[in-house]
This record gives structure tokens, C-alpha cells and sequence, in this order.
């Protein structure tokens, strides 16, 4: 077997080399044409996705839900696109929104920026019963109040410390009126930030943001994050630009040199 197709190559090698050649050729053509498309159908699925998850990022909202701990966590999706291009979109972004990019502005001129969030939070107190200790001092004809407790409803932690003080509560001229004092009012809380992609392969597995508060009072309303986008190496970029431009010129060219070949190998045989 191995001696005829030693044969086999001589024959062609002798007799056949332009013929070898045109094919050579061919499939070099054939090769760098489909290595054009799937560049340039990749370029178009980016550019799909990108803007996809732009406008998603958008017009997402704040959902929530527990964690393993029984904290209650905020997520939203993450803006993934350039300060320039966001930009020229300022007018469609939110007051929160806006605000953002420019502390991301100011921020990448100083470091390197990867990601950056903005939250909005508030403490949120249905009812504060007080339970805890009392002293009056008739003397002062002040009343303080002050407690420290941990309590868990609904498997969500409620830590709250206190300190009031109420002044001219004891008998005092009626003229006087009765004032209160908040002397402090402490709420424990651990937050928990972090950024993580979504596991979805049509979009471009998007970026979302998160973040968690180990006590219940605090209340997570809005939040917008920022992450800069997927980078291309430069010399990528840079072909793609340039086929873009060029590249039926180059497959007409070597198609012609294809042509060109062949013509001369009709003409020799």
C-alpha cells in the first residue's frame, strides 16, 4: 500500500504539479473565506449580544430572595458597554444611572477601573416596643431608655441597639413641655456584595450584582453596577475594522490568482 501511493505521488509530482497547485490554492481560497465568515458571523453575534444585555441592564429591576444564611439579597443586572457609548445615551438613563457613570468617570481617571455600584439603601422600623432598661431620675426629671436585642422572623436577623433619653416627664410647671432625646440608635448590619455572571449562553452569560444585609432593617431599594465590557485585542480589533473595509477586495484578488493559475496550467498542458 505504501509503495502505491509512493507511486501514486510520483506520477502526480511529474506529471500533474500544476494540477497540485490549483488545489493547493483552492483550498487555501476556500479555507481563508470560511475563516472570514465565522470572524465576521462572531463579530455580528458579539455585537448582538452586547447590545442585548446593554438595553436588558437597562430596564432591569431590583428582585430579591434569600439566601443560606436568611438574608434577604438584592440583584440586578450590571451595565456592560463603554463610558463612550453610554454616553451618547445619557438621556435614557436613570437619575441612579447617571449618577453612576459619572463616579466611574471620575474614578478611571485616578485607577483602573473593573467594576463599580451604586446602592440605595434605607432602614426600614415597623414598630420598636421598647423591653429593655428604665431609669428615672427625678432629680434631672429625665427618663432613659435603653435596650439591645437580636430577634429572627422569618428566618431574617433583627438586631437593633438603642439608647433614648425623655426629658421633663416627672410633676414640673405645666407651662412645660415635655421633650425626648435620641441619644443613639444602633443597627448592627454585615453587607455582602458581589458581582457574578448568569449561566446564559444566548445573551452572553450577562452580569449581575447582588447584595446581601445581615440585618433585617436595612432595606436594599435600587442598586446599578457598572463593569467595563469584554475586551478585543487590539490587533483584532484592528483586522476586523480593516476586513470590514476591504475584504471582498481581498477575496475577488486571490480568487483571481485562483483563476490566473488555472488558465496558465490549461495553457501548458
Amino acid at each position: 500500500m505504501k509503495k502505491m501511493l509512493t507511486l501514486l505521488w510520483g506520477f502526480l509530482k511529474e506529471k500533474n504539479r500544476w494540477a497540485i497547485a490549483l488545489v493547493v490554492v483552492l483550498l487555501l481560497i476556500t479555507g481563508g473565506i470560511i475563516k472570514i465568515q465565522r470572524n465576521k458571523i462572531a463579530n455580528w453575534k458579539d455585537k448582538y449580544q452586547t447590545e442585548v444585555k446593554l438595553k436588558d441592564a437597562l430596564i432591569d429591576t431590583v428582585g430579591y430572595y434569600k439566601n443560606a444564611y436568611g438574608e434577604v439579597v438584592a440583584e440586578k443586572l450590571t451595565i456592560q458597554e463603554s463610558i463612550k457609548n453610554l454616553e451618547k445615551i445619557y438621556g435614557q438613563l436613570t437619575d441612579s444611572q447617571k449618577e453612576l457613570i459619572t463616579r466611574v468617570k471620575e474614578l478611571d481617571r485616578k485607577n483602573n477601573l473593573i467594576a463599580a455600584a451604586l446602592i440605595t439603601a434605607n432602614v426600614k422600623i415597623d414598630s420598636l416596643l421598647h423591653g429593655g432598661k428604665t431609669v428615672v431620675d427625678t432629680t434631672s426629671k429625665q427618663v432613659f431608655f435603653s435596650d439591645y436585642y437580636k430577634k429572627t422572623i422569618d428566618d431574617i436577623n433583627y438586631e437593633v441597639a438603642y439608647k433614648f433619653t425623655v426629658g421633663k416627664v416627672v410633676p414640673s410647671p405645666i407651662t412645660a413641655m415635655p421633650t425626648i432625646l435620641i441619644d443613639s440608635l444602633y443597627f448592627p448590619n454585615k453587607q455582602f456584595v458581589d458581582f457574578h455572571y448568569i449561566d446564559d449562553k444566548k445573551k452572553g452569560d450577562p452580569i449581575s450584582f447582588s447584595v446581601s444585609n445581615s440585618n433585617g432593617f436595612f432595606n436594599t431599594v435600587d442598586i446599578d453596577s457598572y463593569a467595563i465590557p469584554k475586551l478585543v485585542p487590539e490587533y483584532k480589533s484592528k483586522f476586523s475594522e480593516w476586513y470590514n473595509k476591504n475584504g471582498k477586495w481581498v477575496i475577488i484578488g486571490v480568487g483571481g490568482v485562483a483563476v490566473g493559475t488555472g488558465a496558465t496550467y490549461l495553457l501548458l498542458k
